[in-house]
């Protein structure tokens, strides 16, 4: 009988173990959620920059869709930039979400998007 408590140290790692993993795959949801987030603002930006040929009215709209959707430090992180020039409304994001495990890099994202200008119909 000296192996009683032998059984309670398993489950201990076990448990710790799935709660990492489990933590890990929360987190990646999280960040694909994130990355989705920032795409949906820059195509928004871009097409609103489009229209309008304005560079600031395409950063008002990455601006807004990024703090409806992405609110707090993720959103914080993430620095857009809109561009006119040459026919086409280029905007280009980048940031870093942290990683919620000791274990796991951060998350570095550099996206972009591209709209063709469009002249009066």
């Amino acid at each position: 009988m000296r192996d009683r408590g032998v059984t309670s140290v398993q489950f201990l790692l076990a448990s710790v173990l799935g709660l990492f993993l489990f933590l890990s795959l929360l987190n990646l949801v999280v960040i694909q959620y994130g990355r989705g987030a920032v795409r949906s603002a820059l195509e928004q930006g871009a097409r609103v920059g489009a229209v309008t040929g304005s560079v600031a009215e395409c950063e008002d709209r990455v601006d807004g869709v990024l703090s409806e959707l992405l609110g707090g430090r993720m959103g914080e992180s993430v620095v857009p930039n809109c561009v006119v020039g040459g026919g086409v409304v280029t905007v280009r994001a980048v940031g870093r979400f942290t990683s919620w495990t000791p274990l796991t890099p951060d998350f570095t994202i550099d996206l972009e998007a591209r709209a063709t200008l469009e002249g009066p119909p």
